[in-house]
């Protein structure tokens, strides 16, 4: 057997060939034969390459693309490659009829170029070759040379973290503003398209920088947007799709202290990211922001588009920004850019532009990012403006421009902007996947997301009773958004996370980014304690203790509110009752006890819109009455909306039966039943960076016990418990199915304990659920989505982050499911590993992705310990978007309470009370945020039709403004007119 090596250097220009012949001796037919090569670690750029077929002498010709300066008119180069297996040889060439050329051939590879006379047609040449003896004839098409401009622009990817502790990252980034600012000095004689540019692709260390440079720092920067050689973006970071509304609307804070210091901003960067939040269309469309660009990874993901691609993208209510689809964020230093000679790029990009070509691009001119060094976190380098000097010496075309991010944008516009497609789609991001890595901490991270919207709502109530808020507070909501968005950020952590899961990197990259999330835990409960110590001025204590609810949503509503009180107010072991200012008692019922109080769950009904409602705590002088016994018989439960059957093998409901609609729920299709765990193991993760799932096993929960719950006057539940892969402990898994009394509402309620579990592992939980006709739908970052149908092709549609609620909906009726700490979800069946460009539901079955561990990087490797997680589901004969919205942000958005003790001195106050001054509307109030005069409301339509949002006649006093996103005054208004989906800020004071 003979066996030939091919070492080649990485642009392909130096070949040399060894032979090991093998004996054949002892191997049968068809037995394997392995081949082991040892080397050692010396700085060599060396790599092995094993081939299908034999390597074999070949000739091929290759015409580049390029248009080169001669003496007195253009040529087109002419490639011609060798590979010889022979002694050194001397080749003759002849194009047509000119004069023949004698071409030294080497052993290997060996590359010449011939210069032909430009064509301003395609032209067929002949031409002949001889080597050795053996002539041939080859025939080429030379096409002229498309005039092709270059944009080149330069950037550093921002990684908070990945090749290093996070820590490190701000520092740098805030040096590398300095330097780039050196570099456009040291550029400043080079011809303008050599000059240096910079873009900077987040705001965040802009921000920083500002804060941090003296005025004469500050005052260079300045000259230098100014003048285009850098541009400052808007987005803070890049974006996960765990991101709400308001923590993306906070992120763009940066961006009005840029506008008062009188930075230019026009263009968004999303990069490695490949998604972008539907709700930043309107935010940006009003702020000014008239481009967003993303350089994507395609790594374990789709892209859309064929090839990179300039679109109106528009949100729901049909506000747009022009968008481009680039390629990969460093594409430039993947083709050869940064080689240093010529010939690696000349290469590189001759075929990346004739790609383009081949695939479709229809343009002459191409963005093109690039960072000053190969890797994530990369200082400026003036590499790039060194080589565009030579290259435009050289070449006429391509056109190689140094350029700002914008620049290929506004030729773009100018250009082509009336005949662009116009897209109304969401654009959902492949990798958020990896969040499943960490279930407890993104949990974390999207409950306080809930919780950060009701303390600005109460900070709001509060300023719009009078209060005036500190300074320190109004930093806090600041702080907690921050840190927040820190961990929405698409960074989790090194490199080397699931390689060496244990190594000091992925341990400190590890700490550092859970450390946000945590923090603004912490930090939310105190800015919640700062909200109730500005609203309790305006309550009034009572002769009994008193609870106060609150609702910072713009609607009344009732449901479930967990209260921990005191024993000093309520002692355990005595009866008691809760009723409003009109004596209606509401239903109480116990969770759990600490030695000095204890946590209740109540059903408070009917809290007033964006207000409150106060209920008397009225102690009774007799012992509290035990609850009674419950059973079940044989895992059924019913009431008046609902009969549920569990299958006891299983531990999961076999039938949900809805008595208002007259149907069962569930699919007859379903291989699971409703409610099921499901432990997912691959053979292997690697199969997943090919788009593939490769070989695994779906097992789910053994050993399974189901018994009676409690049996409470809000609800009646059965526990469920088993033993599963991947789960520890004396009850390995468990789910609480209470199913509620006074409305058509079901939760399940998980608690597990994780073993830690390295080997690819995933866990969902199924939610087979079949309307006959029915559709599929859920929240996106400010819009619904019909998954496969209003969003980009190629993107996201193996799995899909589900902002407050997902929905299965016919014309009759509708299903809504919400979980407030699991955000992935499967729509059709579990698509894990399809990666299917146009794919849709293959059914309205719904998987919950609870889990995973399946990147090879970057996320963890494994998680451990107990988590807890929830779902809420419920149906209706009203299948609006409306009232699918109002559900789910009930079900995810908290009640806020106050506990005030009985006071001697009752004061007068009201004891019901709403703040919302508008007439009813199909609006949802995303968000308000107090400010120094009044807040800044930011409003949604929800129903998908016009409709106007105006001051009810009690509240005729009140002032209205619209505004852009970060509350800057754009005129007068009486009264609002919202277009189908459409998001307003409005701001609102006495």
């Amino acid at each position: 057997l003979v066996f030939r090596t091919l070492s080649v250097d990485r642009y392909g220009d130096h070949f040399g060939f060894m032979q090991l012949h093998l004996s054949a001796q002892g191997l049968t037919s068809g037995e394997p034969l392995t081949l082991h090569i040892q080397g050692e670690a010396a700085g060599s750029t060396a790599w092995v390459m094993t081939y299908q077929a034999n390597v074999a002498e070949s000739i091929s010709l290759f015409s580049p693309g390029l248009l080169l300066r001669g003496e007195g008119e253009p040529h087109q180069p002419l490639e011609v490659v060798f590979i010889h297996l022979g002694a050194p040889a001397v080749a003759t060439i002849q194009v047509d009829d000119l004069p023949p050329l004698k071409i030294p051939v080497k052993f290997g590879v060996t590359r010449d170029t011939l210069k032909l006379k430009a064509v301003s047609s395609p032209a067929e040449k002949k031409v002949h070759i001889e080597i050795e003896g053996i002539k041939q004839t080859r025939s080429i098409t030379l096409k002229p040379v498309k005039p092709w401009t270059v944009y080149l622009v330069q950037h550093t990817h921002t990684d908070i973290g990945y090749t290093r502790p996070q820590t490190d990252i701000l520092a740098e980034h805030i040096r590398y503003i300095d330097y780039a600012l050196d570099y456009c000095d040291q550029t400043d004689a080079y011809p303008d398209e050599a000059k240096f540019r910079w873009t900077c692709e987040t705001s965040w260390a802009v921000r920083e920088y500002l804060k941090m440079r003296p005025a004469e720092q500050i005052a260079r920067l300045k000259r230098r947007v100014q003048e285009g050689r850098i541009e400052i973006t808007a987005q803070l970071l890049n974006w996960a799709e765990v991101a709400d509304e308001n923590s993306l609307r906070h992120s763009l804070d940066p961006v009005r202290a840029f506008k008062k210091m009188g930075f230019p901003v026009y263009t968004a960067m999303q990069n490695d990211v490949n998604g972008f939040a539907w709700c930043l269309v309107d935010y940006f469309s009003d702020l000014g922001v008239k481009y967003v660009t993303s350089g994507i990874n395609t790594h374990r993901a789709l892209k859309p588009f064929a090839v990179p691609t300039a679109f109106w993208w528009e949100s729901p209510s049909g506000k747009r920004v022009l968008a481009f689809r680039a390629d990969h964020y460093m594409t430039g230093n993947l083709i050869g850019l940064l080689a240093g000679p010529l010939e690696p790029f000349e290469d590189g990009l001759s075929h990346y532009l004739d790609k383009l070509v081949q695939d479709g691009y229809q343009y002459d001119f191409v963005s093109m990012q690039f960072s000053g060094y190969g890797t994530d976190n990369a200082p400026p380098s003036t590499t790039a403006s060194e080589l565009i000097r030579k290259w435009n010496d050289k070449y006429i075309y391509p056109r190689l421009k140094s350029a700002t991010a914008h620049e290929f944008l506004d030729q773009v516009e100018q250009n082509y902007g009336g005949q662009l497609d116009v897209y109304r789609a969401a654009w959902p991001d492949w990798w958020t996947d990896g969040y499943g890595c960490a279930m407890r901490e993104t949990a974390a991270g999207r409950t306080t997301q809930a919780d950060l919207l009701v303390n600005q709502g109460l900070l709001s109530m509060a300023r719009l009773q009078g209060a005036q808020i500190p300074e320190t507070t109004l930093r806090r909501i600041n702080e907690v958004a921050e840190l927040l968005n820190f961990y929405n950020e698409h960074t989790f952590g090194a490199a080397e996370s699931i390689t060496d899961p244990l190594a000091e990197n992925s341990q400190v990259q590890w700490s550092e980014k859970s450390s946000y999330v945590w923090q603004a835990v912490m930090q939310s409960r105190l800015l919640k304690e700062a909200a109730m110590g500005q609203l309790q001025s305006f309550l009034a204590p009572a002769d009994v203790p008193t609870l106060v609810v609150f609702n910072t949503l713009n609607w009344a509503r009732s449901g479930l509110h967990v209260v921990y009180m005191d024993n000093q107010i309520l002692p355990k072991e005595v009866d008691f009752k809760l009723v409003d200012e009109h004596g209606v008692e509401i239903a109480v019922q116990a969770i759990s006890s600490r030695a000095e109080g204890n946590h209740w769950a109540l059903w408070v009904e009917d809290i007033p819109a964006l207000g409150y409602k106060t209920y008397r705590i009225m102690v009774e002088k007799k012992n509290r009455p035990l609850p009674p016994a419950f059973t079940a018989e044989q895992g059924v439960i019913k009431n008046d909306f609902y009969e549920i059957e569990v299958d006891a093998e299983k531990g999961a409901i076999r039938r949900l039966f809805d008595r208002e609609l007259g149907c069962d729920l569930l699919d007859p299709q379903r291989q699971w039943q409703l409610g099921e765990f499901i432990y997912e193991r691959l053979a292997d993760r690697h199969p997943m960076e090919e788009l593939r799932l490769g070989d695994h096993t779906r097992t789910a929960l053994a050993h399974v016990h189901v018994e009676p719950g409690v049996d409470g006057p809000i609800w009646q539940s059965l526990i469920i418990r088993g033993t599963s892969a991947g789960f520890t402990g004396e009850i390995p898994v468990q789910c609480e199915l209470r199913m509620y009394k006074k409305i058509k509402r079901i939760e399940l309620h998980f608690k597990a304990r994780k073993s830690a579990v390295t080997d690819p592992e995933a866990v969902y939980v199924a939610f087979p659920f079949a309307l006959a006709d029915g559709g599929l739908f859920f929240e996106a970052q400010g819009g619904e989505v019909s998954p496969g149908v209003n969003q980009l092709q190629g993107t996201a549609s193996d799995w899909n982050t589900v902002q407050n609620y997902a929905r299965v909906r016919n014309d009759q009726a509708q299903i809504v499911l919400v979980s407030n700490e699991v955000p992935l979800m499967q729509f059709g069946a579990i698509n894990t590993g399809r990666y299917q460009r146009d794919a849709r539901p293959q059914s309205q079955q719904i998987f919950s992705w609870v889990l995973n561990n399946y990147w090879t990087t970057n996320f963890r490797a494994a998680q451990e310990g107990e988590i807890t997680w929830t779902y809420v589901l419920t149906s209706t004969a009203d299948n609006s978007s409306a009232w699918a919205s109002r559900f789910g942000w009930n079900a995810r958005t908290p009640f806020a309470s106050r506990v005030l003790p009985a006071s001697p001195a009752p004061r007068q106050g009201s004891a019901n009370l709403s703040l919302w001054p508008f007439k009813p509307a199909s609006v949802l109030l995303v968000a308000s945020t107090p400010y120094e005069r009044g807040v800044l409301l930011q409003l949604r339509e929800i129903d998908g039709e016009p409709t106007k949002l105006e001051l009810s006649d009690k509240n005729a006093i009140w002032k209205l403004e619209e505004t852009d996103a970060l509350g800057m005054v754009e005129k007068g208004i009486s009264n609002l007119t919202f277009k189908p989906h459409e998001i307003k800020f409005v701001r609102l004071w006495k």
